[in-house]
């Protein structure tokens, strides 16, 4: 299947000019979980910490989505390290959003630019931390969240066109699946459709941040099956980043709502966090180091002002405690 290139949206500024959100909490909050900051980043700089992903050792890796960068945190560590960048990252893109990590430590980073040498899917070299980018995948037209199967075919969320693109190991990205249900519907003037991304026993679960919707989507010899809807969430609770545990829980950030939920195998939705430090968290992911598999990360993007919401305390790394352990990912 192939798919026409539209011209994503161009600047975050112009995507949000449309009124004021009124936000409201529509979930039902449980007793809430306490949340860390690990890290804090320079907003003023424009180290605005979008994407994330958890090594097999416990690095935690961040992008920073409007600056191109790839940031290392060593397992232990609260001091972040340069790791990685992609030129031309131009002024109104979303920038490096999304962030996985293969079985051998290489780091994946999904980036949308309006230049065509910066736009798609790159492999950062676990060593060197050089920058090679996916054949096919400049192609993407919004590459947003990432999640590699058991077969380490790595598969991409299209947040603009409503697809999720499949890249083989050592092959080029395609078409996997596209559908009106991985749309937006243009409700926060993005059009921003299909974003976060997980994998757990054959089955992804994603989520729709403007139709506000987690989505599961079974992998049936190697095709997308039927999409079918796990929950719709309340007016406000516009999801992005998600993680599984193993018990098939879904958390979920919420950006809009400075939240995290916990969406279980019934559909029914848990705060489990919001509040301070949140602050428009955008991407969560268990840790993986001996000790840690319970605990929760995540990162505050700190964009709310575009959205009429006040300034929060700024983009960062933060952790909780989920309470269970995260599914073992890749």
């Amino acid at each position: 299947m192939s798919v026409m290139r539209a011209h994503p949206v161009r600047g975050l500024a112009s995507l949000v000019a449309a009124s004021l959100l009124v936000v409201t909490m529509g979930a039902q909050a449980r007793a809430q979980t306490e949340v860390h900051m690990l890290v804090s980043f320079d907003e003023s700089a424009g180290q605005n910490t979008e994407g994330m992903t958890v090594d097999r050792v416990g690095g935690i890796y961040v992008s920073v989505s409007p600056l191109g960068d790839l940031w290392r945190i060593p397992p232990g560590s609260t001091q972040p390290e340069p790791f990685g960048h992609v030129d031309g990252i131009e002024p109104g893109d979303f920038g490096m959003l999304g962030l996985a990590v293969d079985v051998f430590s290489n780091v994946y980073a999904a980036v949308q630019s309006a230049n065509p040498d910066a736009v798609g899917v790159w492999r950062f070299d676990r060593g060197t931390g050089n920058a090679t980018r996916l054949p096919g995948s400049e192609s993407i037209a919004i590459p947003n969240g990432l999640a590699f199967d058991k077969q380490m075919n790595l598969y991409v969320t299209d947040s603009f066109t409503g697809a999720i693109w499949r890249i083989p190991w050592g092959g080029s990205a395609q078409v996997w699946l596209q559908d009106p249900a991985l749309t937006g519907d243009g409700s926060l003037g993005l059009f921003l459709g299909a974003n976060g991304i997980a994998y757990r026993n054959g089955l992804f679960t994603v989520t729709n941040t403007e139709r506000r919707s987690v989505l599961q989507i079974p992998k049936i010899g190697g095709q997308p099956g039927p999409i079918s809807v796990l929950t719709s969430l309340p007016p406000g609770d516009n999801p992005d980043g998600v993680a599984m545990d193993v018990h098939g829980d879904a958390f979920i950030a919420m950006n809009l709502q400075n939240a995290i939920g916990e969406v279980h195998p019934d559909g029914s939705l848990d705060v489990v966090a919001s509040g301070d430090p949140l602050d428009f968290p955008s991407s969560i992911a268990f840790g993986t180091a001996r000790g840690g598999r319970t605990k929760l990360y995540g990162v505050n993007f700190s964009i709310g002002e575009l959205f009429g919401l006040p300034p929060g305390p700024g983009p960062g790394v933060f952790w909780l405690a989920a309470g269970v352990p995260g599914f073992p990912v890749p």
